[in-house]
């Protein structure tokens, strides 16, 4: 009897083990199906970043050796400039001073904006209004960059530019946009009001920084009553209603970055919209009512940043002064004139691409180089192109137009200044040639441009070739046609 008992709870307990095993075994089996599928996941992410990096070309690395031969490279542009004309001089000087990045050859940077200044004063004399926006050209390029090195000295080279009253943009109140952003990076917030002090000098008559015044309340914007306060003096500035169209037009630019920043208030908000009414009325009665179309525009601008800063203000002038808003600038596309293309070089430029794709010998990649420079020797060489500095440039207007970025160049290498006209520069053709070389060959090319014959532009095109040779970039052909999201362009 006991026999049979513990036989029947051995049976149920059989029973209830097999009944058990199969959950566990499927659970075993779910979980195994569930970290194999995790494990096949993790490894599809993985391999997704390999092909994602795999994509991202590598940036190029330049070597101690090759930065070291750039930099050698720039001292040697800058020996070659001594015995060269002033004018000349300030054209070279303004070349060095924005080639490779500010960090590289800080020192001698500096000595070279204080050496750009002092050059700039032995310009020549001239009543023609290109000659003075020359000389102001160059002592705020050197200001500007100055204010990478010396802030405090920068503020005093801009104290010796003329200013326009406000009429329009003067060399001080642009080059103040970069010199003012390099103070406030050194001085912070207590650096404002000595800007201040020095737009409020500047602007005794009109011509006020109010754009590169906008720096400084950015900086200041984390401390509300400093931002506030500091508009606030800018306003009583304005107020006094000493601007021109320009200046009431950069106020109310100033404005509108202030609201958005939200830096002020809305009562000085509201406030200073008020007052850029009320100026641009006082303007408009003038006796200079008949405003050209850039003036025109200026008025527009100035009223829509009101209108987006100061809504109460916008429409109490539009019951108030209907006039003002009768104002329409009549937009006419300018043409642009294509600069000829020299078959030549362009010719030149792609044997040297197609070189490079082959990766041709050093000796063949030399004599492919040699003959593009022959090229640019005959251009340049023993002053065969005179006339591609001063205002009598030549037709092609290679003289007034500086690279753009995806050839080689530099881009915000020159500042936005009137008298671009006068500075001398290669055409974009020989820039991007020359750049190609110096990436295809940065251990000769130095040796290369010996060839140049006329010395500004050796010295010219080897600061061309150093920045190249410091940060090579891509180069791409200045003759190919852009359409949009596709550019003909460089050998890789």
């Amino acid at each position: 009897m006991m026999y049979m008992r513990l036989r029947g709870k051995w049976v149920v307990g059989m029973l209830a083990l097999w009944l058990a095993l199969p959950g566990q075994i499927y659970a075993r089996q779910t979980d195994g199906g569930q970290e194999e599928e995790t494990g096949q996941a993790a490894r599809l992410v993985t391999i997704a970043r390999r092909k994602k990096k795999a994509k991202a070309k590598p940036a190029p690395v330049v070597s101690r050796a090759q930065m070291e031969l750039a930099q050698e490279m720039v001292s040697n542009a800058y020996e070659l400039g001594r015995g060269l004309e002033t004018k000349q001089r300030v054209a070279l000087m303004t070349r060095l001073l924005y080639t490779m990045r500010s960090e590289v050859m800080a020192a001698e940077k500096r000595q070279w904006a204080e050496e750009l200044f002092g050059l700039a004063q032995r310009l020549p004399q001239s009543d023609a209004a290109e000659a003075d926006d020359a000389r102001n050209a160059a002592i705020a390029t050197a200001a500007a960059r100055l204010a990478l090195y010396d802030a405090d000295r920068a503020l005093e080279l801009l104290d010796s530019l003329p200013s326009q009253g406000g009429s329009q943009a003067d060399a001080r109140t642009m080059a103040a946009r970069l010199v003012f952003v390099g103070y406030m990076q050194h001085h912070s917030m207590p650096g404002a009001q000595i800007l201040l002090a020095h737009g409020r000098r500047w602007g005794e008559h009109g011509g006020f920084p109010y754009g590169a015044s906008a720096a400084a309340l950015a900086r200041l914007r984390p401390d509300e009553d400093a931002a506030e306060d500091f508009f606030r003096q800018v306003l009583g500035i304005f107020q006094r209603g000493q601007e021109g169209l320009y200046g009431v037009s950069e106020f109310a630019g100033l404005l509108e970055q202030a609201v958005a920043m939200e830096a002020i208030s809305e009562e000085s908000a509201e406030e200073a919209g008020q007052s850029v009414m009320v100026q641009l009325q006082k303007l408009m009665a003038g006796e200079d009512s008949a405003w050209s179309e850039e003036q025109k525009q200026q008025v527009e601008e100035a009223l829509n940043n009101v209108r987006v800063s100061a809504p109460k203000a916008y429409e109490a002038a539009r019951k108030n002064a209907p006039g003002l808003f009768a104002v329409r600038a009549v937009r006419v596309l300018e043409k642009v004139e294509t600069p000829k293309v020299d078959v030549g070089l362009q010719s030149a430029f792609h044997e040297l691409a197609e070189a490079m794709r082959e990766h041709l010998a050093p000796g063949e990649m030399h004599e492919v180089i040699a003959r593009g420079l022959q090229l640019v020797n005959a251009k340049y060489g023993a002053g065969a192109c005179a006339g591609c500095a001063g205002p009598d440039a030549d037709a092609d207007g290679y003289a007034a137009t500086a690279p753009a970025a995806g050839a080689g160049g530099s881009p915000g290498a020159y500042p936005l200044l009137r008298s671009d006209r006068w500075r001398m520069a290669p055409d974009a053709q020989s820039w991007a040639l020359v750049s190609l070389a110096a990436l295809a060959a940065p251990a000769t090319i130095a040796t290369q441009l010996n060839g140049i014959e006329d010395p500004f532009w050796r010295a010219y095109f080897l600061a061309i070739a150093a920045q190249q040779v410091g940060q090579p970039t891509r180069v791409a052909d200045p003759t190919a046609r852009r359409v949009i999201e596709k550019e003909e362009a460089e050998p890789e």
